[in-house]
């Protein structure tokens, strides 16, 4: 096992060996960025010191955790226990033949820095906590540096930290970077996004003179500046007063003033400030993702010392995201307990895909609307999986590429294989009556039912980060490999005829359709009445081989969700919506053919991928059929995980409402669905004082929130909060208000009157040859498109259910056109262009 591992050597980027610093800095080194040259004293040499002090474990067994004071003494005489033991004899020898392979005197200067194996993981847990010494000089100073910083790891803190965490305290590891010093004449840290302000397109970099441990430890003025992304231009210019600076001195390090002449100028040039953010500019690509960097100038020459992950940002909140999952307003006990769901899934997500953890939520809800963290939305968008430019870098990168996401294969394996647990654990909580239960056994059910969504979810967020990865991942290369002006047609098509639950769902429907087109009586019945009328008057009684169908449709998909809340009844708690769905279909001049379409998708996709494939070079043909393969494999996955994960929407909702019951039959509330609104840390309290000594302060919550509910039901949400409004500009800025600006979502013009689809009430009544205006679309929505002249939506973009959908229909689609559903009236005629993503407004 190696003791000592250089920078430069291939393949030693290894964390478990090097730590995190050391992998960061390999990788740059490898990558050619201007490292300073040095080696990584390993994990296993840490392990070889470790496994030479034979009183360790008597020392560790005695750690009072229970006393901070204590184990703070504790750890203190651990380290200067440890500090007397030198390192083993063939690890300083190969420390000594690494300093000799460097070509380095008794008089060069070496930086020795901490590299834990767990630095990472633990986040910012670890941050100052390890010890770091700068300027050192001598061969053996150097390994007493090693040394001491290996003792650094049994601080109090990281040692509190891992007993928290269950790590095992033996099992701690420790590497050890080395490095040339470089006499930085100026130096400072640099961040290619701004973290506090929350623009991920401003570069952000602080400077000083001498060495860069001035600007990191934020003890004194430093000089600011503030560079668009894009053309490196000076946005913000903020000179400190900069009166002392840290140097290399006999000792290692040191302090002195700043001449009189030099304190109040800047220390960097024009010319070099660009430098540095070029710089910056290049790391992030190379990892894809915002990363915070230490550099520092000697002379002329610009060097890199160190390169992390961006984790921390400022968070952004807008509708963009959230307006298509959730378009609605949102009852909170529903979202406190979706967004626990969420969060569980975003951290785990985030770790299974090897990408940072963010550390502010994904969603938020205000005034009843949830909004997304634009930012953390953006930053995952702007994530570029592999580097390579070109087809021959493609076929340089594969093999890096199979170690690097060997996990994407594996996903959907694991998702099927748990899928069957979900299930049945679902089955069983489903099965319980509910009637029997007392109010704190409701409140365990429900708490019950959240583990077994929070199971299951967990990896579903990865799911669909990867779909929307390898979508665009594939559009890329196609581009690469076809050029930009036929990328889009090729990637339609190798999309083409995708296999999911919402299309076999909708061909059922259409079953249905043609079922009851075949009865004139129920025909005219689901035509004129609807639906509901239909139901309530148990008409279909009279119709009995199409109301076992329905009912076995019922069975079956029942759960399918007409809005993410738990307070609204799924399809089994509103079957006149699948009826109203089946008249929209029967109102049709023509019937669509689903079957037929999805033949001719699958045959379009055979068709593009033999024509493709055939174009490219031998060495990218079957990395590309994979390609294709696991695209289509996610596509799939990402609509069957939704239809299985709203499962859990009708037996959430039975529990709430039972609840519900008991807190009526109490008093507290006026009518069952009422539970809704309670937060859940109120309901908690509520059951855990059942029944509760002051009922009035309850039901006061519950009907402010109810008010507040129908309030934000009436209005329009502002589509970002706080910060500098909207971002991109509204619609209706364009042409006098009568060009409204969107995204394009599927190719072609269409131009028609308006009909506003504000939910399913609004299905009987869509008129055919209209064009769809809606807030967002779900797969529950699909057969409106079939009568559509085009699709307006006020959210979503190209990857969105409304988009794909359009496209497999040959509708032409805009998207994400902001305030649309207040801007637009039934029967205003527009004219769409889905490539453009522009409506124009013609008139009535």
């Amino acid at each position: 096992m190696d003791l000592v591992i250089g920078l430069d050597r291939p393949g030693g980027a290894i964390p478990s060996l090097v730590g995190g610093k050391g992998t960061n800095l390999a990788t740059l080194t490898l990558a050619g960025f201007p490292v300073p040259p040095g080696f990584v004293v390993t994990s296993e040499a840490y392990r070889r010191y470790l496994d030479a002090i034979d009183w360790l474990d008597e020392a560790l067994g005695a750690l009072d955790f229970g006393s901070p004071s204590r184990l703070r003494d504790q750890c203190e005489e651990l380290r200067g226990r440890l500090r007397e033991h030198p390192l083993p004899p063939d690890v300083a020898a190969a420390i000594v033949e690494a300093l000799e392979g460097l070509g380095a005197s008794e008089e060069c200067r070496f930086a020795v820095r901490s590299s834990s194996t767990l630095e990472d993981m633990a986040q910012a847990a670890f941050a100052g906590q390890h010890d770091t010494y700068l300027g050192v000089s001598g061969r053996d100073a150097i390994a007493d540096r090693v040394r001491d910083v290996f003792v650094s790891l049994w601080g109090d803190r990281a040692v509190l930290y891992r007993h928290h965490q269950g790590f095992d305290q033996r099992q701690a590891r420790m590497a050890v970077v080395v490095q040339r010093q470089v006499a930085c004449d100026r130096a400072g840290v640099g961040f290619s996004i701004d973290p506090v302000g929350g623009r991920l397109d401003r570069l952000v970099i602080d400077a000083n003179y001498g060495l860069g441990e001035s600007v990191v430890s934020g003890e004194g003025e430093v000089d600011h500046f503030e560079l668009d992304k894009g053309s490196l231009e000076i946005t913000c210019r903020s000179i400190g007063h900069k009166d002392r600076r840290v140097v290399t001195s006999g000792g290692g390090v040191g302090e002195e003033a700043v001449p009189a002449d030099l304190a109040d100028a800047p220390c960097l040039a024009d010319a070099e400030l660009a430098e540095v953010a070029g710089l910056l500019k290049r790391v992030e690509a190379h990892y894809g993702w915002p990363q915070d960097i230490e550099w520092g100038y000697l002379g002329a020459g610009l060097f890199l010392f160190q390169s992390r992950a961006v984790t921390t940002i400022q968070p952004r909140y807008t509708r963009d995201e959230s307006a298509e999952r959730f378009p609605n307003p949102m009852t909170p006990l529903t979202w406190d307990f979706l967004g626990a769901v969420f969060r569980r899934s975003l951290t785990h997500s985030l770790a299974l895909m090897g990408l940072p953890p963010l550390k502010d939520d994904w969603f938020s809800l205000h005034d009843f609307y949830v909004y997304g963290n634009q930012n953390a939305v953006d930053l995952l968008a702007a994530y570029r999986p592999l580097r390579a430019r070109s087809l021959p870098e493609l076929i340089a990168e594969i093999p890096d590429l199979r170690r690097r996401y060997a996990w994407v294969l594996e996903l959907p394996v694991r998702w099927a294989r748990d899928l069957d647990r979900y299930l049945i654990r679902l089955g069983r909580l489903s099965a319980r009556p509910l009637s029997g239960l007392g109010v704190p056994e409701l409140w365990e059910h429900a708490l019950a039912i959240q583990e077994v969504a929070g199971d299951y979810f967990e990896p579903n967020i990865a799911i669909s980060i990867t779909q929307s990865f390898l979508h665009r991942l594939l559009l890329g290369l196609v581009e690469l490999a076809v050029g930009p002006g036929r990328a889009m047609e090729v990637f339609d098509g190798l999309m083409a005829g995708c296999e999911t639950k919402t299309a076999v769902v909708n061909r059922e429907l259409h079953g249905l359709a043609l079922l009851a087109a075949r009865d004139e009586a129920l025909r005219r019945e689901l035509i004129e009445r609807g639906g509901r009328a239909a139901w309530d008057g148990g008409e279909l009684a009279g119709h009995r081989e199409f109301a076992g169908r329905l009912a076995r449709f019922l069975d079956d998909h029942g759960h399918r969700e007409i809005d993410m809340d738990y307070s609204v009844p799924t399809w089994s708690g509103q079957p006149w919506v699948v009826l109203d769905t089946i008249a929209l279909i029967l109102r049709q001049p023509s019937p669509a053919d689903p079957e037929g379409t999805a033949r001719e998708q699958r045959l379009r996709f055979a068709e593009v991928e033999v024509a493709f494939l055939a174009g490219l070079p031998e060495g990218v043909r079957f990395f590309f059929r994979e390609l294709i393969r696991l695209a289509r494999t996610y596509t799939t996955l990402d609509d069957v995980e939704h239809y299985q994960t709203t499962r859990i929407n009708p037996v959430a909702r039975d529990v709430a409402i039972e609840m519900g019951r008991r807190l009526v039959e109490a008093g507290i509330l006026d009518v069952p669905e009422d539970v809704f609104f309670f937060r859940r840390a109120d309901l908690e309290s509520l059951v855990a004082e059942f029944p509760p000594r002051d009922p009035a302060t309850y039901r006061a919550r519950a009907l402010a929130a109810r008010r507040g509910y129908e309030r934000a039901r009436g209005s329009s949400p502002p589509w970002a909060l706080g910060g500098d409004g909207e971002g991109r500009p509204a619609a209706g800025d364009e042409a006098a208000g009568r060009v409204l600006k969107g995204i394009p979502g599927s190719p072609g013009s269409a131009q028609a009157p308006c009909f506003l689809v504000h939910g399913p009430d609004d299905f009987a009544r869509f008129p055919a040859g209209s064009i769809l205006v809606a807030r967002t679309t779900n797969p529950a929505w699909t057969s409106l498109f079939y009568s559509a002249a085009g699709l307006i939506a006020e959210s979503g973009g190209p990857l969105s259910h409304g988009a794909v959908t359009a496209r497999e229909m040959g509708l032409p689609a805009v998207m994400s056109v902001r305030g649309v559903m207040g801007r637009l009236h039934d029967g205003d005629v527009v004219s769409i262009d889905g490539a453009r993503g522009t409506v124009s407004l013609e008139g009535r």
